[in-house]
């Protein structure tokens, strides 16, 4: 024990004594996790409109009493002046994106039978090059479309019943639930990866190794010190990513009108930590098999990544209906794989469907398959003619 703690202290000091690998192991999960998410988030415009900012910046002209429900529900206002002159002015600011739309209606407006010739016209004038003018033009539009006399109507807009049964919150959670993860491990693997491959490969492409192996100390212990290293950086790499992927939550779930999206717990992101930690001791374990039978860094780094991809595609596809079906078919079950059990508790959080009871079966999984493959990694050292390359 004592010999697999000095080899981890002098590793580690390496590691924290290096002002680029500190920057790579806090810094660099953190800028990629809170960046990605940030950046996905910006893609989506807020879709809250309860505020006064939201509301269209529009006028109409000689409206109707009964339309009066929308333009209401828009925010918009009756023209304060209604002059040709004005209304042309009004057209220069829309154009200019400074008015988000105008709608006049013919003083002499009338709703005609089907199939009449005279018809009366709404001019509604917009900018579809500003998207709060063209929302509140689509919006507009169907209220029109839907108010017009017709011999049926179906899903009457002026209906106050909700006809669109959908989940959103949780559709999007599905979206996300794919998306995140992949981000969140994506950037401490790559983390450890690097610091893997050079920690065992670099060591025996340098033939650093071969000295390392000629000392008094034993292979396992050897392999156990190295093995601790990395685990140990793997686990403040993933405080990094995990810290940014908190901070963004609150920002996607404004943007995505996810209202219970952070109203989670203390005890629920504990466990999403958990999740994701222990997941990525799985991850850096087996780096550290990759590193240890591959002959260089080249080599390690090469094989690495393929362990990623054979998580994070399944993680991507489960966003979709086929995928997921088939994925909820295993039920429970999903709790006991290592490294899916956290992205599939990960994606039950995001979609606002979790049980924190899976917690204790994806820690003790995660945990043991860890030490299983630093296990390997000890009996790998052992064998010489691996080590030295034959």
């Amino acid at each position: 024990m004592r010999d697999i703690m000095t080899i981890a202290k002098k590793e580690l000091r390496a590691f924290l004594t290096d002002k680029v690998l500190l920057i790579q192991i806090f810094i660099l999960p953190f800028i990629i996790v809170f960046g990605y998410c940030s950046l996905f988030s910006a893609l989506v415009e807020p879709v809250n409109s309860d505020t006064e900012e939201d509301k269209t910046n529009g006028y109409y002209i000689d409206s109707p009493e009964y339309f009066l429900v929308a333009f209401d529900s828009l925010g918009m206002e009756e023209a304060p002046k209604q002059d040709e002159k004005t209304i042309e002015k009004y057209k220069k600011q829309i154009k200019n994106k400074e008015l988000d739309i105008l709608v006049i209606f013919p003083e002499d407006f009338k709703i005609s039978e089907v199939g009449s010739k005279d018809l009366s016209n709404i001019e509604i004038y917009y900018n579809s090059s500003n998207s709060s003018s063209y929302v509140a033009y689509t919006f507009l539009a169907d209220v029109f479309d839907a108010l017009q006399p017709k011999i049926f109507t179906v899903n009457n807009i002026t209906d106050s019943n909700v006809y669109d049964l959908a989940d959103v919150d949780s559709e999007v959670g599905k979206i996300l639930g794919g998306i995140i993860p992949t981000i969140v491990f994506m950037a401490v693997y790559m983390v450890c990866m690097n610091l893997a491959s050079n920690s065992i490969a670099g060591d025996k492409e340098h033939g650093f190794l071969n000295t390392l192996l000629v000392t008094p100390i034993k292979r396992r212990d050897l392999a156990a010190g190295k093995s601790f290293t990395i685990l140990v950086v793997s686990i403040l790499s993933s405080m990094s990513a995990f810290l940014g992927m908190a901070l963004s939550l609150k920002k996607i779930a404004k943007n995505f009108g996810l209202e219970n999206f952070t109203n989670y717990s203390v005890s629920a992101y504990i466990a999403l930590f958990l999740s994701v930690v222990t997941a990525l001791l799985v991850l850096s374990s087996l780096l550290l098999i990759t590193s240890t039978i591959s002959k260089d860094v080249k080599q390690a780094t090469t094989i690495a990544p393929i362990f990623l991809f054979l998580f994070m595609i399944p993680s991507l596809l489960s966003s979709t209906e086929g995928f997921s079906r088939m994925i909820n078919q295993f039920g429970s079950k999903n709790y006991f794989i290592p490294v899916w059990n956290s992205i599939k508790f990960m994606q039950d959080i995001m979609s606002l469907n979790y049980s924190i009871k899976y917690i204790v079966p994806i820690c003790f999984i995660n945990i043991l398959f860890a030490t299983i493959f630093v296990f390997v990694v000890g009996k790998l050292f052992e064998n010489e003619k691996i080590v030295n390359n034959g």
